[in-house]
Order: C-alpha cells, then structure tokens, then sequence
C-alpha cells in the first residue's frame, strides 16, 4: 500500500523542505555562484516539485533574500565581534578594524558575499523590513564608532554609509581583479589609507 504523502500545511513538513532547500542553495552559491540558484534545479536535488518551494518561498527573489539574510547575519556577527574588541580604542583603529574585518570576511566567503550585491529585486519590490533591518544594524557600528567625531545624527549616518561604500569598492575591485592581480597586503594597505584620511579629516572637523 502506498503511503500518503504528506499535507503541504503540514509545519514540520513545510520547515524539513525550508531547510533542505536553504542548504541546497546556500551550497549552490558556494560553489558556482548566485546565478546557479534556480528553482527547478533545486526541485531536483530536493526531490521535490518546484511549486513545493514556491509553497515555502513566496518566489525565487524570496528564497535569495532569505539566504543573503543568513550571510548578513554572519557577516554581522564577524564585524561585532571586531567593534566590541576595539570598543576603547580611538576612533582611526575602531574604524580600521571594522574595515580589515569586512575585508577578511569577503575574501573568506566570497560567492555569498558578492550575492549580498548581486541581487536586484525587479522594479517597484521592495525588500522585507526585517532585511533592510539587518543591514541598518552593519552600519549601525560604523556610526557607533563616529559618536564621538560627528554629534549630528543625521550627518553621522551619512558619513558612516560613504566610508561603508568606500571601503566596499576598494573590496570589490580588489577580489575581483578589476585593478590587477589580487594583493591581500596591497588591499590592506589602500584600506588603511582611506580610513586613515578619513579619521585625520575628522579630526580636522
């Protein structure tokens, strides 16, 4: 007798598929990239339907949220940890290490971190909240190190998403080689210029 499968609103069902299909994805992006997650590609290897994911993930643009949403948490946790050991330290160093962990963690987690960039909702969607939450909170400990140089908040938040991108595009050219071969140490060294001009120039402010 052949056994019935299980209801779709079934929670423990609906969390199992949930999990299966994030590791398939997350590993996907891993090895080839965020382009290589595709719904029925996943269907497959998940031994499933591809409307069973979308019973789950609302669409594909969903699914990726829901996986660069896990990387920000990482990531988050790697620059926390750099922002609390340098917490009584001077603004320039608290800044730097920041700056030298994001760089350490892009270089380690590359796919996952570039599909943090690569994803494009189409025109008019707007991502969840909860995910423009989390990344508020990576900027968050920018400003956080800036208290004490910029008393404005408003002008604080700007400062601390320009050295945000600043130090992002000095990352992102680096790994991917569109100044030259990749030089961890040369990479380290542009990033302590710019977050040592930056902290002189609050100085002089």
């Amino acid at each position: 007798m052949k056994k019935p499968s299980r209801p779709r609103n079934d929670p423990a069902f609906r969390d199992k598929l949930r999990d299966t299909v994030m590791g398939i994805g997350r590993r996907l992006v891993v090895d080839e990239g965020l382009a290589s997650v595709q719904a029925r590609r996943i269907a497959t290897e998940a031994g499933c339907a591809v409307g069973s994911i979308y019973n789950v993930f609302h669409d594909l643009d969903a699914l990726i949220i829901a996986l660069n949403t896990v990387t920000l948490g990482e990531l988050g946790s790697a620059l926390k940890a750099a922002h609390d050991a340098s917490k009584d330290a001077p603004t320039h160093e608290r800044l730097l290490a920041l700056a030298q962990a994001y760089f350490e963690f892009a270089g380690s987690n590359r796919q996952l971190w570039r599909a943090i960039f690569e994803h494009h909702l189409p025109e008019g969607a707007k991502a969840p909240p909860e995910y423009r939450d989390d990344q508020n909170r990576l900027f968050a400990l920018v400003e956080d190190c800036l208290v004490d140089d910029i008393a404005d908040a408003v002008e604080r938040r700007s400062a601390a998403r320009a050295l945000f991108a600043s130090v992002h595009g000095i990352v992102s050219l680096a790994l991917d080689r569109k100044l030259g071969e990749f030089e961890p140490d040369e990479t380290r060294k542009q990033i302590e210029f710019l977050v040592g001009c930056a902290a002189r120039g609050l100085k002089v402010n």
